[in-house]
C-alpha cells in the first residue's frame, strides 16, 4: 500500500518524491539511489551508494555472507 510504501522509505531514510503528473497521468519518481544488504532474517547489513565499486559491493557482500549466522529460533518458530 503507498502506506506501507511510505513506511519503509522511512525506516531506511530514503528520499522519494513524486513529481507532477503529464497528460497522460505518468510522472517522474525522484528517489535515493542506493542498494541496501538485508540478511535472510531481514536485519539490515549495509547499505552501497554510487560511490561504491563493484569490487567493494562483491567484498562486503561475500564478507557478510561469511559471517552470518541465522537468528536464535524463539519458542518453536
Amino acid at each position: 500500500t503507498p502506506e506501507q510504501v511510505r513506511a519503509a522509505a522511512s525506516a531506511f531514510r530514503v528520499y522519494v518524491s513524486a513529481g507532477p503528473r503529464d497528460g497522460d497521468g505518468d510522472y517522474v519518481v525522484d528517489h535515493s539511489v542506493l542498494t541496501f544488504l538485508v540478511d535472510p532474517d531481514g536485519v539490515f547489513r549495509d547499505c552501497y551508494g554510487r560511490s561504491r565499486t563493484a569490487e567493494e559491493v562483491a567484498r562486503s557482500v561475500r564478507g557478510h555472507m561469511d559471517a552470518y549466522e541465522p537468528l536464535p529460533a524463539v519458542d518453536g518458530q
